[in-house]
């Protein structure tokens, strides 16, 4: 089986795309990685995307938006989802939370290393990529999360994503 081609698309920011981005670097897939001006150049590509927003993933050209359900995608096709239906809803309540409740996730207490199981899923690589954003704009924040702050260093320390985070371009978020 050939591996599907990846185009994502979106801002020239790290914005709702970087969770996308450190998903695919954890997963070691190549992917081209389209970005554009959100002042000159998305007014005319606004109407071609799924619900007239961005991020957008093509997958051999079929359009999948929306970052969530993106990177659950991704983690089921490259093997970073939870086996255990518990633990994948478990994960599932957790990237769901993220954007509305960013301080009160970092708060979440978990038992295992990972917040699915004993095995990195997508869901640590989606929360980890939100929180470090977080925790660089507000170094203290995590102080009273060290099991988030451990989860984040394992996340970034992992080979392929740490080639990522050098290689990305600059962009203001």
């Amino acid at each position: 089986m050939t591996s599907p081609e990846y185009r994502l698309e979106y801002f020239n920011l790290r914005g709702r795309a970087e969770p996308i981005r450190w998903v695919l670097a954890v997963a070691e897939q190549p992917y081209q990685d389209v970005r554009f001006d959100k002042e000159t150049e998305w007014p005319k590509k606004k109407s071609d995307t799924p619900y007239g927003k961005v991020p957008v993933l093509y997958v051999d050209g079929r359009p999948l938006s929306q970052s969530v359900a993106i990177c659950r995608y991704l983690g089921a096709v490259h093997g970073l989802s939870s086996k255990d239906p518990w633990l994948a809803a478990v994960g599932d309540e957790v990237a769901d939370s993220v954007h509305d409740l960013l301080p009160v996730a970092a708060q979440i207490v978990y038992a295992n290393t990972f917040f699915c199981g004993d095995e990195l899923t997508w869901v640590d690589v989606f929360v980890a990529c939100y929180l470090s954003q977080l925790s660089s704009q507000h170094k203290d924040c995590l102080d009273a999360a060290p099991k988030v702050r451990d989860l984040i260093s394992t996340v970034t320390s992992k080979p392929a994503l740490k080639k990522w985070l050098e290689v990305r371009p600059v962009t203001p978020m």
